[in-house]
């Protein structure tokens, strides 16, 4: 896009000269583009040196600068998650359990006065407020995470309409007098059920896709090297992909449009590759074109590539792994120790909060799994949006995983509260 819209104001004329054009688009970039910014003036000056060496050397001066601002990038970013974290934590868990369960004691001891507590706040900021919150600072984090990989095509939202099979269990729920505690598990683990079983193919085929595409970028390497012995690109590319096992069915689909594709060989990359990757498809395509000169210093780009994808892969995991205890962190909380927490002080201020006429238990116990299945739902939004992203079904799957573990968590903690209850 960037060097389309240079080709553009060329074409009509807007810039007396190229280079003129470049400088002026480059310092329009972003402070976080310094690093590309800076490494594409660097191509620039390699392309008017005379010396093929100086040139050379230019040109991997470029490469590193770019890749130390990649670094640069994942390590700032990495270390700019660690608040919105914590406050994520501060308010799925603390916040909740004191609106829900501490200010109802605090009512009985006289350390607030009458009608200090109004309900409909409190529910408005347990169901709505939180969420909302946490939810921004999600979509905030997406949008700031450098190594968000566009996922192209239109996402198919039509994969979470299983979880409408809620709404008639919830109905059946209710008529046959289920305990309101139980009603959020007891209709969304169906539902939750029923979606990841008829979303696995998807996923698996997602998933497939991803490691066909990892395996694209790593084949570069083997195709450059083909290319530099004297192989032409036609013959190296599908070659060096179908070397690899997860790569079998693009090798052989590249092949085959190669053969069909009476010399459009950019079509043929397009058809075979695109709908796998489209900046392999795009970087394919650029090592083809170049080859049409000259097949040697087409197989030292793709090589340049090759090394390039690997730099890129290797500051994305080292992201990732320090990501890992913070997402880790994450799912326990939505899993585990929010649900657990919230239901063992629901059980234990279950006299407290009859005495105080604040909120009976099973109000606060409903109020409560509801407020659950949304911290589920947008902890599943904000770890879509780490690392490389996720698309809407991988989201939904985690969601589908993450919400009856901490519904049958929460009301096994509060068990003993509905057994209280049933007795008397």
């Amino acid at each position: 896009m960037l060097f389309s819209r240079i080709s553009r104001r060329m074409d009509t004329k807007a810039c007396g000269s190229m280079s003129s054009c470049v400088a002026e688009t480059l310092s329009r970039l972003p402070e976080e583009a310094a690093g590309y910014r800076r490494a594409i003036h660097l191509c620039i000056a390699a392309s008017e040196s005379s010396s093929s060496e100086e040139r050379t050397g230019m040109l991997k001066d470029a490469s590193d600068i770019s890749l130390g601002a990649v670094k640069d990038m994942g390590r700032a970013y990495g270390a700019s998650l660690n608040t919105p974290f914590m406050t994520i934590f501060g308010l799925g868990i603390l916040v909740p359990m004191i609106l829900m369960s501490i200010l109802p004691m605090l009512s009985i001891g006289g350390m607030l006065g009458p009608g200090a507590m109004d309900q409909g706040a409190i529910v408005f900021v347990t169901l709505a407020a939180i969420p909302a919150t946490i939810l921004t600072i999600a979509v905030w984090m997406r949008n700031t995470n450098p190594f968000l990989l566009v996922r192209h095509g239109r996402q198919d939202r039509r994969c979470a309409l299983p979880m409408l099979l809620a709404i008639p269990c919830a109905i059946a729920c209710i008529a046959f007098g289920c305990d309101e505690g139980w009603l959020i598990l007891l209709s969304l683990t169906p539902a939750c059920l029923i979606t990841m079983m008829l979303n696995h193919p998807d996923i698996r085929r997602e998933r497939r896709l991803s490691k066909c595409e990892q395996g694209l970028r790593d084949s570069v390497f083997d195709m450059g090297n083909r290319m530099m012995s004297g192989e032409n690109f036609e013959r190296a590319a599908p070659e060096a992909i179908s070397m690899r096992k997860e790569c079998d069915d693009a090798g052989e689909s590249m092949s085959r449009e190669l053969l069909l594709c009476r010399g459009d060989v950019g079509r043929a990359i397009s058809r075979s590759i695109k709908p796998i990757s489209e900046d392999m498809a795009i970087a394919l395509t650029d090592v083809y074109r170049c080859s049409r000169r000259d097949v040697s210093d087409a197989g030292k780009l793709a090589i340049a590539l090759g090394r390039q994808f690997q730099n890129q892969n290797h500051a994305r995991r080292s992201l990732e792994l320090s990501l890992k205890s913070m997402t880790d962190m994450m799912m326990a909380t939505s899993m585990l120790f929010a649900p657990m927490i919230l239901g063992m002080s629901v059980a234990m201020l279950e006299p407290l909060s009859g005495l105080s006429g604040f909120q009976s238990l099973d109000e606060t116990s409903l109020i409560l799994s509801v407020y659950l299945a949304e911290l589920s739902l947008t902890i599943s939004v904000l770890l879509s949006g780490l690392g490389s992203g996720e698309s809407f079904r991988a989201a939904l799957w985690r969601f589908c995983a993450l919400c009856p573990l901490s519904q049958a968590v929460f009301c096994i903690c509060c068990g003993i509260s509905f057994r209280g209850g049933s007795a008397s």
